[in-house]
């Protein structure tokens, strides 16, 4: 059993990926924890193939993990579009302009506030920064009026986050068909199939983005042969 202490914030999503043609090289591993540590555990088995089983292989010793966003694929751009996607959709105005995020400001928002919640309440109401962190002139600091829904502006904060669960829904299914279109960074599914095919490394990817997002990612970018088979191999899970 592999057991591996990872220094990840946070990890929504995991895939650890065992194609159908390396399953009876790997059959003799019958189990793999992965210990996260802030304190998320995944947990994968093996469903080894039936008829006589090939020489045993010893487990492996190393894991190469993939981030998902900005490893796999460069989708900080993505990200963006979809957000001004579910603004115009939901007619987003402040003092009577249409609220939206431009490259500059978006690159702010992700280097200052991690996560696409934390990111609206901050443009919002200029609180979830880390203490110290620089500010910018873009960031509104009140709610907007979505003009397209009711056009009420929220009375307070519970009013706001309740909009911001509702934007960021739609923002995830606008970016789940941009990233159908998108293509792997450079070099990277070169490195993953050499780390597939080398004995005795385990190869992941994890993602802190939601699990349709990061399933669409996967399945557009990394490839069905890649994947594990359905029934069989390594399955993803949270």
């Amino acid at each position: 059993m592999l057991r591996l202490l990872l220094a990840l914030a946070t990890a929504d999503a995991l895939l650890l990926l065992a194609p159908r043609r390396l399953a009876s090289r790997r059959a003799g591993l019958a189990s793999m924890t992965l210990e996260i540590s802030p304190p998320d555990g995944f947990v994968w088995g093996v469903n080894l193939d039936e008829g006589s089983p090939p020489p045993p292989s010893p487990p492996p010793s190393a894991a190469l993990l993939f981030d998902c966003d900005g490893v796999l694929v460069e989708t900080e751009e993505l990200h963006r579009v979809a957000y001004n996607m579910a603004f115009e959709e939901f007619g987003l105005q402040i003092a009577g302009a249409p609220v939206v995020w431009s490259k500059e400001y978006y690159s702010f928002l992700a280097n200052t506030v991690g996560g696409g919640k934390p990111k609206m309440r901050y443009h919002f109401t200029g609180l979830g920064a880390p203490e110290g962190a620089r500010t910018h002139q873009d960031t509104a600091k009140v709610w907007p009026a979505p003009t397209a829904r009711g056009g009420a502006v929220p009375a307070d904060e519970a009013a706001g986050m309740a909009l911001v669960d509702e934007l960021q829904d739609f923002k995830t299914e606008c970016y789940k068909q941009l990233v159908t279109k998108a293509g792997p960074r450079p070099g990277v599914l070169a490195l993953m199939d050499s780390a597939i095919a080398a004995p005795g490394i385990a190869v992941g990817i994890c993602s802190a983005s939601t699990r349709g997002g990061f399933e669409k990612v996967v399945d557009a970018v990394v490839g069905q042969e890649r994947l594990p088979p359905p029934g069989g191999g390594l399955a993803r899970g949270h």
